[in-house]
């Protein structure tokens, strides 16, 4: 059965460590207490300071030991804590300064922040509002970093099906398309701090910021040119 450890057990066995134990018996309880106190250190060094709960997969049982003084290693062997799947424990136990047993053990670890989700199913290319999304906690990747306002991409439209309850990242988002292909535009052209404008067309559509092709109406030269609005495009020679 799955066992959350308890908050209130790590702050206990935060700066405890075991030499010697009544009638040499390791109780399972506080190698998973030093377990998590191993995982929240490496959490608290890369400053994650995040609600989070810290689950082992299994409880570990009580270990007898032969006589002499014991001492306890508490080790995540990658030196990382996984978001999303499971963190490798070991415990290494000594007896009178030798490796007496190595206990392997696993935890999930889970942290929560809260984040914008979709409050229904959002469409590709259809522009948001604020009325999509609430802000609600989330467990968190360790990877990703989620959108808290709202504001960051009202007007944006998704690249992909967002379904409802999902959490939102930028990365989900791009500009609407704001010129179509064969639409008329203007032209500006800047070189050496001179700008001149002109008349063209579109032949293909575009986002702002993207480069797109257009047409010189006068000259019938074809430019590459960035969009700069629904109706001005941007040459820099």
């Amino acid at each position: 059965m799955n066992k959350v450890i308890v908050i209130a057990a790590v702050i206990f066995f935060m700066n405890f460590a075991p030499r010697v134990f009544a009638n040499q018996i390791v109780p399972g309880g506080q190698l998973e207490a030093m377990a998590v106190t191993e995982v929240e250190n490496l959490l608290a060094a890369k400053g994650e300071t995040r609600r989070r709960e810290i689950t082992l997969l299994r409880s570990l049982a009580d270990i007898n030991l032969p006589n002499g003084v014991i001492d306890i290693k508490i080790s995540v062997p990658s030196a990382m804590v996984n978001y999303t799947g499971v963190t490798p424990v070991k415990a290494r136990i000594f007896v009178g300064g030798r490796i007496y047993r190595d206990v392997n053990f696993v935890v999930v670890v889970k942290v929560f922040d809260f984040a914008l989700v979709a409050n229904h199913d959002l469409r590709i290319e259809t522009p948001v509002t604020e009325a999509d999304f609430r802000l609600d906690e989330i467990s968190v990747d360790g990877r990703t970093e989620y959108i808290q306002d709202a504001q960051e991409i009202v007007g944006l439209v998704p690249h992909r099906v967002i379904r409802a309850g999902s959490p939102i990242s930028a990365n989900y988002f791009q500009q609407p398309v704001a010129v179509s292909s064969n639409s008329p535009v203007r032209i500006i052209v800047r070189y050496k701090g001179i700008e001149a404008s002109a008349k063209g067309i579109t032949l293909t559509r575009g986002r702002i910021g993207e480069i797109i092709k257009v047409k010189n109406e006068t000259s019938k030269k074809v430019l590459s040119a960035k969009v700069i609005d629904s109706g001005t495009v941007e040459v820099i020679m």
